[in-house]
């Protein structure tokens, strides 16, 4: 599972709606999930797209943690 897991899940998943909440191309929205990373200049759209929608995003989930070793 993906540490992007909770972004994608406000929008349930859906590459599209996220894409035409920040104004971007699914496509792109899609390579990212495809990476596994979100370029940091598109994190402060997406958070205040969340917030659109009720929802919290913090920038951290963005950030892949680290396993407690």
């Amino acid at each position: 599972m993906s540490h992007l897991s909770s972004i994608y899940a406000v929008w349930d998943g859906n590459a599209e709606a996220l894409a035409n909440d920040i104004g971007e191309s699914g496509v792109l929205v899609r390579q990212w999930r495809n990476r596994e990373s979100i370029p940091p200049r598109y994190w402060q759209r997406i958070i205040d797209a969340a917030a659109a929608k009720g929802e919290a995003i913090h920038w951290t989930a963005f950030v892949p943690q680290k396993d407690a070793a």
